[in-house]
């Protein structure tokens, strides 16, 4: 399958719209929720930034970011109570209008290709979300920690470190990992001594051997 150029298929869904709400961007700031009706009716793709999905207890279930593509409503799941997105840095999206982007793309296959590899990639990753809580705590931290660096091509240093990305505090990373934050502490102090982990002025920073 053809890869497609994302930029230049949003551009000619741009060009080609018949009302103004078929194709939408938007700038949304640090650390807001965002309105999950706009989902009603289109599909979202992040053209910068990274948001995350919660359940109402505040665990975080998964991570989006640039690229990456939001295609069904909560409010069709009945999620809507129960689920939201929160910003995580500025973020800015692509508001897409879900039935004119499939009548477009039933004359041109590769955009629909492109839906449905982004809707699979998306099942596989909150697949492997939830598998992630059958491990112990520390293989669980060390591959949460693993898996946003993999999400955000965070490169190896000289010394087989990556950097966590800078919005991941500890709060976010017990949230993520599914642990309390004493559990947390205890289990981060285990990583270091086992030079799993690193934390420089407050940033993470996890082995590429972990």
């Amino acid at each position: 399958m053809k890869k497609v150029d994302l930029l230049k298929m949003i551009r000619d869904l741009d060009e080609n719209k018949v009302s103004k709400s078929d194709v939408k961007f938007e700038s949304i700031k640090q650390n807001e929720v965002l309105d999950v009706e706009k989902l009603t009716h289109h599909l979202l793709i992040i053209e910068s930034g990274t948001l995350h999905l919660e359940n109402k207890n505040f665990q975080i279930l998964h991570f989006f970011s640039k690229e990456n593509v939001i295609h069904q409503s909560p409010f069709e799941l009945g999620l809507q109570d129960k689920l939201r997105l929160v910003t995580d840095t500025p973020v800015k999206i692509i508001l897409i209008n879900r039935e004119y982007f499939l009548n477009f793309a039933a004359n041109k296959m590769s955009y629909m290709e492109w839906l449905l590899e982004a809707i699979m990639k998306n099942s596989s990753g909150l697949c492997f979300e939830l598998m992630k809580y059958d491990l112990p705590t520390e293989s669980r931290i060390t591959y949460t920690m693993q898996k946003l660096c993999d999400k955000d091509d965070v490169t190896v240093n000289n010394r087989g470190f990556r950097e966590m990305p800078s919005y991941m505090n500890k709060m976010k990373l017990a949230k993520y990992g599914g642990v309390s934050r004493k559990n947390l502490d205890l289990k981060l102090e285990i990583l270091k001594e086992k030079k799993h982990v690193e934390i420089e002025e407050g940033h993470f920073l996890i082995s590429q051997m972990s």
